[in-house]
């Protein structure tokens, strides 16, 4: 009887922990989609307001300030949650831990600045002194971001509130203050405002709540904290890179009109990776629930996600094929029928994408980071390379469309060879023994 009550107790405990990791998988989930729906509701708005051409220029800096963001992402979205669940018993060990991500944050915005300056010299803006002190706004309003404790203390909803509020009542105001062409110039002050305010006001709900006090880190610590996380740092940099570089290329070759009307397309093509990532969360919760050792059984779930993603993204990119002007025209009233055409030539990407999540996540499991580090920096190089000579050759937009597919087809491949080639993770296999 004690043996069954204990045992009763246990499976009590683990339905509450799977509870909770679900609730604020639930809740990730819908911080991230508000986060990536706010910027797609704003496209209509800046095309019909500021016209194609401006757009195109916010499309490119946002293209640079998404990239220079990883920095302050670091590693910390995936590892800050669990140092804190390791101490989360101890209140000043947690205050110790989120003041030094905090301070290193601090320490990582400064090479942002340098960069900030580069891309500024390097462009058209260079002589929009507003416009380019906007972007330094908001740079340096995503430098702080507080999501990652909030989930590692088990309070996601509060911050889901808190984003929230903020996020819809800065919509509202950039609707209706900024409507003169000549607005745009302010339209990142709006935005790193908003993001500065998520900041501050989730920092009073931790001193508040949780007793949060602030203390400084030696360099010391800044130092082994950064070298701790260095690699997926490197790894999410190349993603991240992989996903805004085209944008930033196809400035260099044609002029703001042309990358807006890409862009529109192009932000369709990104939403439904992004959907790929928000799915991530909650297979890879479950892959990680099989565990590496129960392999046969973690095979057949992880060849069940492969062939899932295949009818599921194909059947999307059918729609997208199908339906690119209904599509296109929800986002944009300018230029629809070029950019309908992109997105026809894009559609193939998402597909792409997702048939190597399966892989990805076997390889997250078995601790074999180099490959899909490799897989990526090796993809973002092929990327880049391709990019520009295509783009100087042919002179057109395809040729950033061919480098994406060739670059996605290479990636895909890359992950899914390593799979192959390793029996004991191939769960490609007709009969998984």
């Amino acid at each position: 009887m004690y043996l069954l009550e204990i045992k009763n107790q246990l499976s009590v405990l683990n339905l509450t922990t799977n509870y909770i990791v679900l609730k604020n998988i639930s809740l990730s989930f819908g911080i991230n989609f508000i986060n990536l729906l706010f910027p797609l509701l704003l496209i209509p708005f800046y095309i019909k307001t500021f016209g194609i051409d401006i757009y195109g220029l916010i499309a490119v800096s946002m293209a640079f300030i998404n990239i220079v963001s990883v920095l302050y992402d670091y590693s910390w979205y995936a590892f800050a949650p669990i140092e804190i669940q390791k101490v989360k018993n101890d209140s000043n060990l947690i205050n110790q831990y989120i003041s030094k991500i905090i301070n290193c944050k601090i320490v990582v915005f400064l090479p942002s600045i340098i960069l900030l300056l580069v891309f500024v010299l390097c462009s058209e803006i260079k002589y929009n002194l507003v416009f380019s002190f906007s972007i330094l706004v908001f740079l340096f309003s995503r430098s702080q971001n507080n999501l990652c404790f909030f989930i590692g203390l088990d309070k996601v909803f509060s911050y889901f509130i808190i984003n929230s509020i903020v996020k819809i009542g800065c919509i509202a105001l950039i609707f209706i203050t900024l409507i003169q062409k000549d607005d745009y110039r302010f339209v990142f002050y709006y935005l790193g405002i908003s993001d500065i305010l998520i900041f501050i006001f989730s920092t009073i709900y931790l001193i508040k709540k949780n007793d949060f006090k602030y203390s400084f880190s030696s360099l010391s610590e800044i130092r082994e904290e950064l070298v701790f996380g260095h690699k997926l740092f490197l790894t999410n940099l190349t993603i991240c890179a992989l996903m805004n570089s085209s944008t930033i290329i196809l400035s260099v070759f044609f002029d703001n009109t042309v990358v807006g009307i890409y862009n529109v397309a192009e932000k369709i093509i990104m939403l439904c990776k992004q959907s790929i990532s928000v799915l991530f969360q909650g297979i890879y919760f479950k892959a990680c629930e099989i565990g590496i050792s129960k392999i046969k059984q973690l095979n057949h779930f992880l060849k069940s996600v492969f062939w899932s993603y295949f009818l599921m993204y194909g059947f999307g990119g059918v729609l997208l094929i199908v339906f690119p002007n209904l599509i296109i025209s929800i986002l944009s009233s300018e230029y629809t029928v070029n950019s309908s055409l992109y997105l026809i030539y894009l559609a193939p990407i998402p597909l792409i994408s997702a048939l190597n999540q399966s892989a990805y996540m076997s390889l997250l499991l078995h601790h074999k980071k180099n490959t899909y580090f490799n897989a990526h920096v090796y993809g973002l190089i092929i990327n880049i390379v391709l990019s520009f000579a295509l783009c100087y050759y042919i002179k057109e937009v395809y040729g950033i469309i061919i480098s994406l597919i060739l670059t996605e087809i290479f990636i895909t491949a890359y992950l899914n060879f390593a799979i192959v080639k390793n029996d004991e993770l191939n769960f490609f296999k007709n009969k998984i023994d």
